[in-house]
């Protein structure tokens, strides 16, 4: 179900896009605009060097319950988390007829920790800090054109990072491994909305 509605998310945006930038097509050379994503929302600065290369800055935090409970090792956790960072990426758009596509990479620096709890034993609990920095970004992205006016873009990559330290806090942690969600490589998503001018 969550697969779903990410691809119908993806696709809704991708359509909003298309349809929000064909109404100009005149060049942008700056953008500021709000994003969402796992790590939080942010606030986010474009620079577009040229119609094909942008430079984005972002910068967002996030403090609060993760809204899914990750299973590690049959076991159900409640999670926890707190983040702050800001990122530099370069966006490329490497088809003249498909301006719409980017690829996206850059780098990221700030903190992620994080507190999991055994939704069957509160003493079963674990802190998970990834406290490395830099980290690496690769993706790709789709709309979020450098044009003026409202601008809606998603991008869906990897953080690669060198792994948390995860530490148990209870009285009967164990191990965990390189976990989904909790291991060196990271999914991000992000949906953002930005003005052109």
């Amino acid at each position: 179900m969550k697969h779903a509605v990410l691809v119908l998310a993806a696709t809704l945006v991708a359509c909003c896009s298309s349809f929000a930038q064909e109404e100009s097509s005149d060049f942008a050379e700056y953008g500021v605009g709000l994003g969402i994503s796992p790590f939080g929302p942010s606030l986010n600065l474009t620079h577009n060097l040229s119609e094909k290369t942008s430079l984005f800055v972002g910068i967002g935090a996030f403090s609060g319950d993760n809204p899914v409970s990750p299973e590690i090792s049959g076991v159900t956790f409640d999670a926890t988390g707190e983040t702050n960072w800001v990122g530099f990426f370069i966006n490329h758009r490497p088809f003249d007829d498909a301006d719409w596509f980017r690829i996206n990479t850059g780098i990221g620096i700030g903190g992620i920790e994080g507190t999991l709890t055994d939704q069957a034993d509160a003493n079963h609990t674990y802190n998970v800090r990834y406290q490395n920095n830099p980290v690496g970004y690769l993706g790709v992205g789709f709309g979020a054109k450098p044009v003026k006016g409202i601008q809606v873009g998603f991008d869906i990559g990897l953080l690669h990072t060198g792994g948390p330290n995860i530490t148990g806090t209870g009285d009967l942690a164990g191990d965990i491994g390189d976990t989904f969600g909790f291991g060196r490589v990271l999914p991000n998503f992000q949906l953002s909305v930005s003005y052109g001018f």
